[in-house]
């Protein structure tokens, strides 16, 4: 175990050592969905979040981020037609961020700056159904998505970023509630399409402060 541990940091501090531009984060916050259940209310029956991420900042405007999330999405109609669902979802998306200004890490006067992002996902569902007439069915699967959004960032402390965004995720070829599945002749069905949204805070570390940090470390000794 320690000759493991001993090589990830070898690894992680030669990739350090070459990405002067890029940072590693990791995010916090709430995803909820809409669809067939939850035609057009932002934030109902929100869930947790969490994700990290790794991003290559190319310029003081323009960066490209991949990232990893955890969550799940829930909404019911038990009233008017008996259906709800709760999908438990993992998603790999690869983004990019344009920055309103520049950015910077060094406490300089670029430190503030809106941005929007845009990119292509890759997300994992498995939903649990219940309805009236079909009981607790679980189903998995995987869909392509299209995220984009807005956010901000700031530069609180030299090399270190944190930011807040909201994003929405627009599916491609799958349905995040599986409940077109469930309809039966006969039950009302909406015309929505499934979305599911992200609303989330951040904290972005650059590379480059770990080579620093192993650079002092190497003169003390």
């Amino acid at each position: 175990m320690k000759k493991l541990i001993t090589v990830i940091l070898i690894m992680f501090y030669s990739v350090a050592s070459y990405a002067q531009n890029d940072d590693i984060g990791i995010l916090a916050g709430s995803s909820y969905y809409t669809g067939d259940l939850n035609p057009g209310k932002p934030f109902l029956d929100c869930m947790p979040i969490v994700g990290a991420f790794y991003r290559h900042n190319f310029n003081e405007r323009l960066a490209l981020r991949g990232g990893f999330n955890i969550t799940s999405l829930q909404g019911g109609d038990f009233q008017n037609r008996g259906l709800s669902f709760k999908s438990n979802l993992k998603e790999l998306s690869l983004q990019l961020e344009v920055n309103f200004n520049e950015f910077g890490i060094d406490m300089s006067d670029k430190r503030f700056s809106p941005y929007i992002f845009g990119g292509i996902g890759y997300t994992w569902f498995t939903t649990k159904k219940d309805s009236a007439r079909l009981i607790q069915t679980s189903l998995t699967t995987d869909i392509k998505s299209f995220p984009f959004g807005i956010g901000i960032k700031y530069n609180p402390f030299e090399n270190v970023t944190i930011g807040a965004e909201w994003g929405l995720r627009k599916t491609m070829g799958g349905d995040a509630d599986k409940i077109d599945l469930v309809y039966e002749p006969g039950v009302r069905v909406s015309n929505a399409k499934d979305w599911y949204g992200f609303a989330a805070i951040s904290v972005a570390v650059r590379l480059n402060f770990f080579q620093a940090q192993r650079c002092e470390e190497l003169t003390r000794h």
